[in-house]
């Protein structure tokens, strides 16, 4: 932190690296709820899995638990020297990843098993 001017890193620069994670991930957490509710609606599920979903996934962010540092060995991106394209590059393969496990047909297929089942 001593030698700024010498790396030509600005405090804007600094305050931007702070702000842009910490922004985004509230983004996800809010586009994934967004989702949730959504497909929940029209798969005629509870909604009220979304809320609690929702609820622990803040508290979970909020005390910085999320588990980055187990996920970090599985940040593709990690081999790209641009900050932004590795952002960019990693937050694109699990958003991927997600949307593959979340649109599964195994998954939709043990979620509606568990629907019938509680309904008999």
């Amino acid at each position: 932190m001593e030698n700024l001017e010498n790396l030509q890193i600005t405090p804007e620069e600094i305050a931007l690296f702070s702000f842009w994670p910490n922004v985004s991930s509230l983004i996800g957490i809010v586009f994934a709820f967004v989702l949730s509710i959504s497909i929940s609606r029209i798969k005629k599920w509870s909604v009220l899995n979304s809320f609690i979903v929702l609820i622990l996934i803040y508290l979970l962010y909020r005390y910085n638990s999320l588990g980055w540092d187990y996920f970090r060995i599985l940040a593709i991106g990690s081999f790209i020297d641009d900050y932004q394209l590795n952002f960019i590059v990693t937050g694109s393969f699990f958003l991927i990843v997600g949307l593959v496990i979340f649109f599964s047909k195994w998954t939709n297929r043990i979620i509606e098993n568990r629907q019938v089942e509680l309904k008999t």
